[in-house]
């Protein structure tokens, strides 16, 4: 595995994120464990320390008038088993009676008398802790508090805290290498799903766009669904583009071949008969360019439909530069063309290319198929939708409009591609509108119908309806 498939792989990502907090956490635990056993320590060993000074401090008697001292050697004996004890004993009168004179003790004789007081200290350049308590002496001759000082050192207690933070620190190692275990087994057994769908992917066919089958966990629920969302938008396109190529295919193969017996026709025929031949080749490859425009016009709407971010769209404005460029300076008959604007300008949010195209066709087939002396093209909105209809004084449509637009449908005497309604519909469901056609006064009208503005950062492409 390379080391930048070390950096994505989830397994080592889990694991060494885990392994920090693991670490960090059995630093927090070890420190708070050490604490823990010196404070145990401590406490045990002063416990200790404060029954043998208590135990000597009852041996102190007072015989012909002077303090002495019998050592308990019981007391004695336990607290030198785990380390060095020395002790002293001071009279009334502040004289050493037994012990070691040098050993001192900061305790004030008022707090030694409200019981033993341990603090730490140093003796014989050796850490201790220091016990001190005072008892009262009931005697005539030599009555008083007599003070009692005793002074062990640390070895052992520091010993015991290092034994008790050893064993904490191997519970802890022993637990962090089992959740570690634990954690690599969970990792492997979570991911299994993602290596069953990995398998069913790759052992399909490229044109087997179907839903995974694979049962994902919930997690990652969400992706596999946008994993099969992905692909069924790809195999819509795949399908729209696939009948795309099959009608472009089967559409220029007929003007071609017409074009092609032209040219023959051409290069057999006398010279009286060739300026005709002529035209006839003109027409046909001004047919063809037309409709190889028209094909590149329909697939540049299904790919803009999800390829391009929309803008807002003044449809006034655009129905008025659409208009102006569609209509050619010359018609072969006389035409009155009128634009009625809406009163509030309407505004879209949309693709203003494929607008243009689709108006752009309108136009042409109420100029080409439909008028005979009159077209209008009106902008109109209400509440939800804005509108731009184009209408005609022509005969209407020769069947139901609803068949126009099919691509490559067309009337029996048209000369047209068949594509130019075919766009206008599917640019109309880009922008989740409709193309609705009506007929009333004598007039034929197309409404390209489009939801006014909304706050949408792109378009949606139903192609099952395609």
């Amino acid at each position: 595995m390379r080391r930048s498939d070390l950096r994505l792989s989830l397994r080592v990502r889990i694991i060494a994120v885990l392994s920090v907090v693991l670490a960090a956490g059995a630093v927090i635990l070890g420190l708070a464990a050490w604490h823990s056993a010196s404070v145990a320590a401590q406490q045990a060993y002063d416990r200790l320390l404060t029954g043998g000074t208590v135990q000597i401090a009852e041996n102190v008697y007072v015989q012909g008038g002077v303090v002495a001292l019998e050592p308990p050697a019981s007391a004695i004996a336990t607290l030198s088993a785990y380390d060095l004890v020395f002790y002293k004993v001071v009279d009334p009168r502040g004289i050493v009676v037994a012990g070691y004179e040098d050993l001192s003790s900061k305790v004030s004789l008022a707090q030694a008398r409200t019981g033993v007081v341990i603090e730490d200290g140093t003796y014989q350049g050796q850490s201790v802790r220091i016990a001190t308590v005072a008892r009262r002496i009931d005697d005539p001759a030599a009555g008083g508090w007599a003070t009692i000082v005793v002074a062990q050192t640390v070895e052992a207690r520091r010993a015991l805290a290092r034994a008790l933070t050893l064993k904490a620190l191997a519970v802890i190692a022993v637990m962090s290498a089992l959740a570690l275990v634990a954690t690599g087994l969970a990792v492997k057994v979570a991911l299994n799903p993602l290596t069953r769908i990995e398998r069913e992917i790759m052992s399909r066919r490229p044109d087997d766009l179907r839903p995974l089958e694979a049962e994902p966990p919930v997690e990652i629920r969400n992706l596999v669904q946008a994993i099969d969302d992905f692909m069924r938008r790809l195999s819509d396109r795949m399908a729209v583009m696939q009948r795309f190529i099959a009608d472009a295919a089967h559409q220029i193969r007929t003007p071609l071949a017409a074009l092609d017996a032209q040219v023959e026709i051409l290069s057999n025929a006398p010279p009286a008969r060739r300026a005709g031949a002529i035209e006839r080749i003109r027409e046909r490859a001004s047919e063809l360019a037309h409709l190889t425009g028209q094909l590149l016009d329909h697939a540049m709407v299904i790919h803009r439909a999800d390829s391009v971010p929309t803008v807002p769209i003044d449809l006034n404005a655009l129905a008025k530069s659409v208009l102006a460029k569609s209509v050619p300076l010359s018609l072969p008959r006389e035409v009155d063309i009128a634009f009625a604007p809406a009163a509030n300008a309407p505004t879209i949010e949309g693709d203003p290319v494929i607008l243009r195209e689709a108006l752009g066709n309108l136009i042409d087939n109420a100029l080409c198929h439909g008028a005979r002396s009159r077209m209008i093209v009106a902008v109109g909105t209400d509440t939800e939708h804005a509108w731009i209809e184009v209408r005609d004084d022509g005969d209407g449509f020769a069947a139901a409009p609803q068949e126009f637009v099919a691509p490559f449908h067309k009337g029996e005497r048209s000369t047209g591609s068949g594509l130019g309604l075919a766009i206008a519909a599917d640019v109309a469901r880009v922008h989740h509108g409709s193309l609705v056609f009506g007929r009333d006064d004598r007039m034929t009208s197309v409404r390209l119908v489009l939801r006014l503005q909304r706050r949408t950062s792109g378009m949606g492409f139903d192609r099952s309806e395609t």
